[in-house]
């Protein structure tokens, strides 16, 4: 069968995912059997590494697939993702790597035709010189791969822990003792070199980071120096371990946009003068004074979600990786809601009903539905704490927290679409919404013509605008195997006031909602904004937690490179971290700790979570990460990658939680409790995790290596 080269485009990530191994594979086979690569091969005979991790690189991180790949897209890969990406032990890795992937896209040249395919062969002659010096240079990758490459040049064995300890001794050894200020620290007025001044209260983020290094500031009222303590804190901070500096200058960089303390802009937000700040028209706020909020009006949402809350109390079974509904469940659903949607396709899912797919957002994202597990199955259920929470609100409290939810702390991921970008549900309605009203009413002559809203602000979204009241849809009828056709969208007074709000308050905010930021935060970001025309609104719907579980966790691990061949039963404390897990992994199967790895989950609304390698450049490192704080269920699982290169893939079932044992009392006293210690802070429980079960023969890590 000749190999498919379009295979992905036009695949949700979702879907693409699973067929990217066997991708490259054909497109590694098209290529070593062709004119162009069996040339190559005979001057090359050990290859095909780099056409991997290029097609691998350019889909994973910018989502770029060979066909529709541009000259640009090629340059981010090279000059961008690569260097930050991939970590190379030695300059003669990047040996042959140009011409391999000259060769390849001569190539796809040569036999599909690429428009593009020319000039990007080109650009990657041209760099041949440079793209060995961009996968060393520091400064495309993070203080951790800089700490690396400094290593390796000064001959220590960056890839054992005692070559690190070792370097990372020498390092600190030589620094100075006044250090200069890094190059990206602005320079302070000249004044501040010598001056001092007196001691206010400092910013929490300021606090925080100088506890962090063990420094003590001066006290309120007290004269000091600024330049004295900047010289301070990065004497401080470059003694420190180059993980723990990265991530405590991330979270101040954060806080200088206003990102960190998300509690003190809410605060902020509760004082602000709302009427001064936003201006509403006259005939705004006459439309939110004469506006009553019950089960039906403005909108349906409330009779609506009802109906979807009943439909699945009794449990429903999902889908596997996306977790959707059964297509019967949804027509049912669609057809029992105020305004149930035609379609007239073969083979309906979820999301071919988008006012049901909308609900179901909604369900997750609020935690009024839950995904539990049963055995290998999933199923979407009511969460009993959350709905009790929701039938004590009143309908006011009800519609104004599911609108929050729904505006600031909804994401296209809980659905299932994990490449979507970062913008939350209400920035995709405000993106589309001066389309939608720039006229009275926006027709749609046909198919082409409405697409134009499937991305911003995609149909679901459209779909609970109507429930919410915002705009009247006028449907038609729908084409032979077409879904949801709508004829004209009529923009309502009620959406025109609530958008010309959010609109104008989202400036205010500069986009940094407080919920946005914290998302652990609990509701009321709209509060002080939209409680003056509706007092009623007095309670906020609780959103779930995840709380820490101590005990002993045991987990199955599978490698799924072997499935049903090879796993291991692993026991570990609460207390230890995703770093000490993956050590226990690795050691299960007798792998070494030489390269970088990352664990994979989703919090209880169906958000991912990466947790990656220390020595990677992310947001969260599985050093920062408890067992016992894992938001999963006995039963739920969640990925862990080894190698980015040859990955290797655990799935990683939570099978029990095991109570602490109560430690026997001294003899002599029945009654005694031996107070615990509090753990060290950055120490683990390493010792506590054990393999306690192994099933098949492991697979060499290097098959078929000289070495």
């Amino acid at each position: 069968m000749a190999f498919n080269i379009r295979q992905l485009d036009n695949l949700d990530y979702d879907d693409a995912e699973p067929l990217l191994e066997g991708y490259i594979y054909g497109a590694l086979e098209a290529f070593a059997n062709s004119k162009t690569g069996k040339a190559h091969i005979q001057r090359n005979p050990e290859g095909g590494n780099w056409v991997g991790t290029f097609i691998e690189m350019a889909y994973v991180y910018g989502g770029y697939t060979l066909p529709k790949m541009t000259k640009a897209n090629v340059q981010e890969v090279m000059e961008y993702t690569l260097p930050r990406k991939l970590t190379l032990l030695e300059p003669s890795d990047t040996d042959g790597a140009i011409d391999e992937l000259v060769a390849f896209w001569t190539f796809l040249d040569e036999v599909y035709k690429f428009r593009s395919a020319k000039a990007i062969a080109k650009y990657l002659r041209s760099i041949e010189t440079q793209f060995p010096k961009w996968m060393f240079d520091p400064n495309r990758g993070g203080i951790a791969k800089s700490f690396l490459t400094q290593g390796m040049a000064a001959g220590f064995d960056m890839t054992t822990q005692e070559g690190l300890d070792t370097f990372r001794e020498e390092y600190n050894r030589n620094l100075p003792a006044s250090p200069p200020l890094p190059p990206t620290v602005p320079m302070l007025p000249a004044e501040l070199l010598t001056e001092s001044f007196e001691m206010t209260t400092p910013p929490a983020d300021m606090q925080r980071a100088f506890k962090e290094l063990g420094i003590a500031l001066p006290a309120e009222g007290e004269m000091v120096n600024p330049m004295q303590l900047v010289t301070q804190f990065f004497s401080g901070l470059m003694k420190m371990d180059p993980d723990a500096a990265e991530q405590l200058l991330a979270e101040l960089d954060d806080d200088e946009e206003g990102v960190a303390d998300a509690a003190e802009l809410r605060e902020e937000l509760q004082r602000l003068n709302w009427d001064e700040a936003i201006a509403l028209s006259p005939t705004d706020q006459a439309t939110f004074q004469n506006q009553t909020i019950t089960a039906t009006t403005p909108g349906t949402i409330l009779q609506d979600l009802e109906i979807a809350l009943d439909a699945i109390a009794g449990g429903v079974p999902l889908s596997g990786k996306l977790q959707h509904m059964p297509a019967k469940v949804a027509a049912d659903i669609n057809q029992r809601l105020s305004q149930p949607i035609a379609i007239a396709m073969q083979r309906p899912v979820q999301k071919s009903y988008p006012n049901v797919h909308g609900l179901y957002l909604l369900l997750r994202a609020t935690g009024l539905a839950q995904v539990v597990s049963e055995g290998s199955k999933a199923k979407l259920v009511q969460n009993p704490a959350i709905c009790e929470a929701w039938r004590q609100l009143n309908p006011t409290e009800q519609y104004l927290s599911l609108l929050e939810v729904w505006f600031l702390r909804s994401h296209p991921e809980m659905l299932g679409e994990e490449r979507s970008g970062h913008m939350m549900m209400g920035d995709r309605c405000l993106q589309a919404w001066p389309f939608l009203t720039k006229k009275a009413n926006a027709t749609f002559a046909d198919y082409a013509a409405q697409d134009r809203l499937a991305y911003y602000p995609n149909f679901y979204n459209l779909a609970l605008l109507e429930m919410f009241g915002f705009i009247a849809i006028t449907p038609g009828q729908p084409d032979p195997k077409k879904g949801w056709r709508f004829k004209k969208i009529a923009v309502q007074p009620w959406g025109k006031a609530l958008m010309a709000a959010f609109d104008a308050a989202t400036e205010v905010v500069a986009s940094n909602w407080p919920g946005i930021l914290d998302p652990a935060l609990p509701l009321g970001d709209f509060q002080p904004l939209l409680k003056p025309y509706f007092p009623e609104w007095q309670r906020c719907l609780v959103l779930p937690t995840v709380e820490f579980h101590p005990g002993r966790h045991v987990f199955k691990v599978t490698l799924l490179n072997r499935p049903n061949e090879v796993w291991r039963r692993i026991a570990i404390d609460g207390e230890a971290t995703l770093a000490d897990l993956s050590d226990l992994i690795r050691a299960s199967v007798d792998f070494d700790d030489d390269h970088l790895d990352m664990f994979t989950y989703k919090t209880p609304t169906g958000l991912t979570v990466k947790a990656l390698h220390p020595f990677s450049s992310a947001d969260l490192y599985t050093t920062e990460v408890k067992i016992g704080d894992l938001p999963l269920s006995v039963g739920d699982a969640m990925e862990y990658l080894y190698d980015f290169g040859d990955n290797w893939q655990f799935s990683v079932v939570l099978e029990a939680v095991e109570p602490e044992a109560e430690p026997e009392p001294p003899k002599g006293f029945q009654n005694a409790k031996v107070k615990k210690t509090k753990q060290a802070r950055g120490k683990s429980a390493k010792a506590s995790g054990k393999i306690i079960e192994s099933h098949g023969k492991a697979p060499e890590q290097y098959p078929g290596a000289d070495w």
